[in-house]
């Protein structure tokens, strides 16, 4: 009969597994979606949530990796963990699997319309023929929008969607094919500066938005993104972000730690 090992063996193999796994760098993946990450035609992942991050990783013991992969690819890594991290939105849904950065960054939505036929005020949008991408949290702001209007008494908004969020709803709106565009702000000044569409009206809509590296909670350790999001702090407070933050026009978030809680945020 051979003797179980000793205690001290199992115990001392399993800090040596968990070691080398504590070891590896972190994993993080991103789709096109521009400005925030994408492939430069010289092949170079860049982008304002990439930079940040590699800024940050040059200060993680272990390193990062990143990846840019199309949107389905990222997504399947991400959830089945094969990738740490992934660049999201928050929403409630995510929440209740997904651990986040603090956030990285703030922006918002908003309506791109002709300069020919503005929309100046929101009261101008029911009623009209809106285009957004979907699904996606940029849909689901604009019919949180959208219901809040009808609850007052306004027709809805004829919302309609677009298969990808590049440069191809722009392109629609350029056809007419709809009144407005409702996409992330820096997103929507990006395609349209690639595509030399300078006749365009921007109209916020008022609700600000926060991106984030999300952390499937099944396949992370929240140790390690507590300290991950302390490094990332830390580096906010010692302005190490700034000069990138305004190289890109972008503007960091107001969030306080004190709300990190809620929104599941290690700390």
């Amino acid at each position: 009969m051979v003797n179980p090992a000793p205690l001290y063996l199992i115990l001392l193999v399993t800090f040596l597994i968990s070691g080398c796994l504590s070891a590896q760098p972190l994993k993080i993946v991103c789709h096109e979606f521009a400005p925030f990450s994408y492939r430069e035609q010289n092949q170079k992942i860049t982008g304002i949530l990439v930079e940040i991050t590699r800024l940050a990783c040059q200060d993680w013991p272990q390193g990062c990796e990143i990846e840019l992969l199309p949107n389905k690819r990222a997504k399947q890594q991400f959830s089945q963990g094969l990738a740490q991290g992934h660049f999201q939105g928050w929403n409630e849904e995510r929440a209740l699997t997904t651990w986040f950065s603090i956030p990285l960054l703030q922006t918002e939505y908003g309506f791109y319309s002709p300069l020919t036929r503005p929309l100046t005020d929101l009261r101008q949008t029911p009623g009209k023929s809106i285009g957004t991408f979907g699904p996606s949290n940029t849909l689901s702001s604009l019919m949180r929008l959208d219901s809040r209007q009808v609850r007052l008494g306004f027709p809805p908004i004829n919302i309609m969607l677009a298969s990808s969020g590049d440069e191809q709803p722009l392109k629609m709106l350029q056809k007419r094919r709809f009144d407005a565009y409702y996409v992330n702000k820096e997103v929507g000044a990006y395609y349209a500066k690639q595509l030399g569409m300078d006749d365009l009206y921007y109209l916020s809509s008022g609700q600000p938005i926060h991106y984030f590296i999300g952390f499937k909670m099944l396949h992370n350790d929240y140790e390690t993104i507590k300290a991950f999001n302390h490094l990332l702090l830390k580096l906010y407070r010692a302005h190490r972000f700034d000069a990138l933050l305004a190289q890109w026009g972008m503007q960091a978030s107001p969030l306080l730690p004190a709300e990190f809680s809620d929104l599941n945020i290690p700390y």
